[in-house]
């Protein structure tokens, strides 16, 4: 997730000022069983001020980002279920 902080937080309650944190772009993994799947997201105003070639280009490098991201997840998954008790092997 790409956030922005401000280095001087606002003031609680302070009028026209932005947001401490933005979301701008997630990757969420999701283990349904024993299938693992990920996907991406992005704020929708930021894909809509991106140019089509921006878009192309953020596209690709997030389809790896969630590739790899969710295989080192799936990875992990089964290290940890190896070393669950009744997992081991005789």
């Amino acid at each position: 997730m790409a956030e922005r902080s401000p280095e001087q937080p606002a003031e609680p309650g302070a009028q026209g000022t932005a947001p401490n944190r933005i979301q701008l772009i997630n990757v969420l993994v999701i283990r349904e069983g024993e299938q693992v799947s990920s996907q991406w997201g992005i704020h929708p105003q930021l894909k809509q001020d991106l140019a089509q070639t921006e878009w192309q280009e953020l596209s690709e490098h997030m389809n790896r980002v969630t590739a790899i991201v969710g295989a080192k997840f799936a990875q992990q998954l089964s290290r940890d279920e190896g070393n669950a008790p009744g997992h081991g092997t005789a």
